[in-house]
Parts: structure tokens; C-alpha cells; sequence
């Protein structure tokens, strides 16, 4: 698929929404949008969801601040990106299946956050890391499991539609005398 005009203002769309959307979230613990829009971008322009995943993440390092935690996010969406391309021929247009898959990441991403502890502190911190946040991975399930299973289907139709090409009507060639 070729990037049109279109396309590229929808993606460059896409990273302002990520990081409005997380903005928006951040008073809920681990309750958040972010997953369900990388899904959503991913499934319609396949790995070039790359691009806004970028700039959600460059977004985060200049309003936060580029921490320990900003290093965690170089990985983690990208994971679950990789993850959507894998389970689409799968799991298809299913709230249901994306729901699922989203849940499990929502209870995994403390695990995906830990992995840098590993590499500093060892399996001991690593271990108390991820313990210490399991509380948070189960609401982080829950939330992504409850808001895929209720926006995803009206999100990717949306999306479906500002994605879609016209279909353009086959014009004869005339010839000129």
C-alpha cells in the first residue's frame, strides 16, 4: 500500500491521539486507550503503525522526560504491534479475540517492564519488580479487555471508512485529432 497525502495526515493523527489519549487516561492506574488505538492503527496500515508509535513515544520522552521508563516504551508497543500482525490472519475482525489479546498484554506489560531490571539489577529485581506491579497488570488487563470489547468494532469501522479508497470510475482515452 502506497502512502498517500491522506494517509499520512491520518498517521501522523494516529501519535497525537496516542499521546492525547494517554494524557487523558493517566489519572486512572493502569487504565489506558494507547493499546487499543496501536490495534486499530496497526490492523489498517500494517507496519507502518510504526510512524505514529514513533512520535507517541518521542511525545512521551519530551513531556516526561526521557527516564528509565521512556527506554521500557522503545520496546513495548513495538511488541505489541508486532503482536497484531502476527494474530490478524487469527483473530480477524473479533472483539472479542482482539479483546483477549489486549487483555493479555494489559496483564503482561509489568513483565515487559521488569525485562529492564533484569539487565541492571538481576533475576532478584526483576522478580520483586514484577511482583511488586501485579495488582496493576490485573487492572491493566481488565481495562484493555473491557474498552476493546466495547470500542473496537465502531473504531475499526470508523477507521475502515476514513482508510477506505474510492473506487475511481475507469475513464476511456480519447483520441485527438
Amino acid at each position: 500500500m502506497k502512502l498517500g497525502i491522506k494517509d499520512i495526515c491520518i498517521l501522523a493523527l494516529f501519535g497525537a491521539m496516542l499521546f492525547a489519549v494517554q494524557v487523558i487516561f493517566a489519572v486512572l492506574p493502569n487504565i489506558e486507550g494507547v493499546s487499543l488505538l496501536i490495534l486499530l492503527v496497526t490492523l489498517c496500515y500494517s507496519w507502518r503503525a510504526f510512524f505514529p508509535i514513533t512520535v507517541f513515544i518521542l511525545l512521551e520522552g519530551i513531556t516526561y522526560g526521557f527516564g528509565l521508563w521512556w527506554f521500557f516504551y522503545l520496546y513495548v508497543w513495538f511488541i505489541l504491534m508486532a503482536l497484531v500482525l502476527a494474530l490478524k490472519p487469527l483473530c480477524g475482525k473479533s472483539s472479542w479475540a482482539w479483546a483477549l489479546v489486549l487483555g493479555a498484554f494489559g496483564l503482561f506489560f509489568g513483565f515487559f517492564d521488569s525485562l529492564l531490571y533484569l539487565f541492571m539489577g538481576g533475576v532478584g529485581t526483576f522478580l520483586a519488580r514484577w511482583a511488586s506491579g501485579l495488582l496493576f497488570d490485573a487492572l491493566h488487563c481488565v481495562g484493555n479487555f473491557v474498552i476493546t470489547l466495547v470500542l473496537f468494532s465502531p473504531l475499526y469501522k470508523l477507521l475502515q471508512r476514513l482508510t477506505s479508497r474510492p473506487k475511481t470510475p475507469i475513464i476511456e482515452k480519447q483520441g485527438v485529432r
